[in-house]
């Protein structure tokens, strides 16, 4: 089975209380999937301010870990770069064969903190992000930290059951990364992510 991964990830100013874990946790992610059976690339992009592609379709073996390339500054450009992502991914995807295109997408995002940034309206990621769903089987995993993901996730089209409150914490953010792991490997081996359980949820809870 083939898995595309697009990773969008906050590193506005905020960030920087969880620098470090954000970079170990994004990492071990990493390391985890290239354990994982059958083949996956992933793309990841990196916002604040603006919206940076720092490389697309690595094969997740050779995908560049996090160091001195991520440094959190400035605000948090939420919809321009989910925007971004859902389009250039597209564009990505549609340069393939058809036979070498991937049987999953799952597309996600991490931020720690509300739009407050972007040039692109709500509106227009919300139709970005259902169209995916619903005509390309896509899936979106939103983890949010300082607000309600479930809600912020809703807002854009996404399913809440595939979001997941995070602790502003070091402890916080590499569970997160844990659980989204988790979830892809689900996705690899049977075609689906599940959504976050409850134990990814309690891992929160205790963090």
């Amino acid at each position: 089975m083939k898995t595309h991964i697009t990773f969008v990830l906050d590193s506005s100013g905020s960030m920087a209380a969880i620098e470090d874990d954000t970079k170990g946790g994004f990492n071990s992610f990493l390391e985890d999937q290239r354990d994982e059976p059958g083949t996956a690339t992933v793309t990841l992009y990196d916002f604040n301010t603006t919206v940076e592609r720092v490389y697309e379709g690595e094969p997740i073996e050779a995908a560049p870990k996090l160091d001195d390339n991520y440094t959190p500054s400035g605000r948090t450009a939420l919809h321009d770069a989910i925007a971004t992502a859902i389009n250039e991914t597209t564009d990505y995807l549609a340069t393939m064969a058809e036979s070498d295109r991937p049987s999953n997408v799952i597309v996600v995002v991490l931020t720690d903190g509300k739009e407050n940034a972007s040039e692109t309206p709500e509106d227009t990621v919300r139709d970005l992000v259902e169209d995916r769903r619903e005509s390309h089987d896509w899936e979106f995993l939103f983890v949010g930290a300082n607000q309600d993901a479930a809600l912020t996730a809703s807002s854009m089209g996404m399913d809440p059951d595939r979001s997941l409150d995070m602790d502003h914490s070091g402890d916080g953010a590499r569970d997160a990364y844990q659980s989204t792991s988790e979830r892809i490997s689900r996705a690899r081996r049977e075609g689906s992510t599940g959504g976050y359980t409850d134990e990814d949820r309690r891992r929160q809870d205790e963090s």
